[in-house]
């Protein structure tokens, strides 16, 4: 618990004169992702992972959801994933900054999805790929920069769905080579790879220079950074969790003291018995106000969702 209590949040941090957003960030990573500017980029690191050329990939990639994030800042119930289709290949590309189980699952589950959809929309997975491209910032399979996943024997020999893959590149591996080794070390797509990942505009535009490609993407970047709705976008995004946090917290602080104290009035002895009973309701109470979930409530207090229900019933 005094962990919790102890927690400090950082500050929102807005896009200055030095640094950019992170691109990684959802909004930020969807709008590079899909402007025409980052297609040969795109194509080279799709054709990295398919059997496809990047000039094929260049010429037949599409976008099945066209609409760039930046004219959905208002709409935050809506997500928008990136699909795209290549010769009936059906791409879903993600953007990950962790390893949280609810990411992996999330995306595991939409991969399915659009393999359900294919099917039920009279399509043969035998006869077109479903695809998951996943951007890792964070090292999840060794040290390899692109790790290949398919429906296989245990022994590797056979595959039984060879058209249903999830391609996770680790965009660690390009970052911690060009710390060490520089950017001589990368190449075209790790470069690109890095520029994902890094703040610094300096930094950021000297990896870029001298590469049509490289500094087209910079340029994408510096527009984003300039667009208020995007920059509206990011902050929220930002805020949103920073509220969560900090409701979370002020819950369990508010509802310490006032259990305690209430607990106090009636005698230290039986008061501390009776205060971190009342503490721990108080805490579940104030979570409950805060729109937490029940199963959170119980998991952080130690209270049965049958008791944060009771508590709940009273408090309506």
């Amino acid at each position: 618990m005094n962990a919790l209590l102890e927690k400090t949040d950082k500050p929102v941090k807005r896009p200055n004169d030095e640094e950019y957003m992170i691109s990684m960030a959802d909004c930020v990573f969807k709008a590079i992702i899909q402007d025409l500017r980052f297609r040969r980029l795109l194509s080279l690191i799709i054709g990295e992972v398919t059997n496809y050329s990047p000039k094929f990939v260049y010429d037949n990639l599409k976008f099945i959801n066209t609409e760039l994030p930046v004219s959905n800042v208002y709409e935050r119930k809506k997500i928008t994933d990136i699909l795209a289709e290549i010769s009936g290949t059906t791409l879903n590309i993600e953007a990950n900054r962790s390893l949280n189980k609810s990411q992996r699952i999330k995306n595991n589950l939409y991969h399915h999805k659009i393999a359900t959809e294919q099917y039920n929309s009279g399509g043969k997975l035998e006869d077109c790929e479903v695809l998951q491209i996943n951007f890792n910032t964070v090292k999840r399979f060794g040290n390899q920069l692109f790790t290949n996943f398919s429906m296989k024997s245990d022994d590797g020999l056979y595959i039984d769905e060879e058209n249903f893959r999830r391609i996770h590149i680790n965009m660690a591996n390009p970052l911690k080579k060009y710390y060490n080794l520089g950017k001589e070390s990368l190449s075209k797509v790790e470069k690109a790879l890095v520029i994902f990942q890094l703040l610094d505009k300096k930094e950021i535009k000297k990896l870029a220079k001298g590469d049509e490609d490289l500094e087209n993407m910079v340029k994408i970047i510096d527009d984003l950074n300039q667009n208020p709705r995007i920059i509206g976008l990011y902050d929220k995004e930002e805020m949103d969790e920073l509220m969560r946090n900090t409701d979370r917290d002020e819950a369990i602080k508010e509802g310490l003291e006032q259990g305690l104290e209430q607990g106090f009035n009636q005698g230290i002895e039986k008061g501390l018995e009776q205060g971190i009973s009342q503490g721990i309701k108080q805490i579940a109470k104030n979570m409950l106000k805060s729109k937490m979930d029940v199963s959170e409530i119980a998991k952080l207090t130690g209270l049965s969702e049958t008791e944060i229900e009771k508590i709940k019933s009273e408090e309506s």
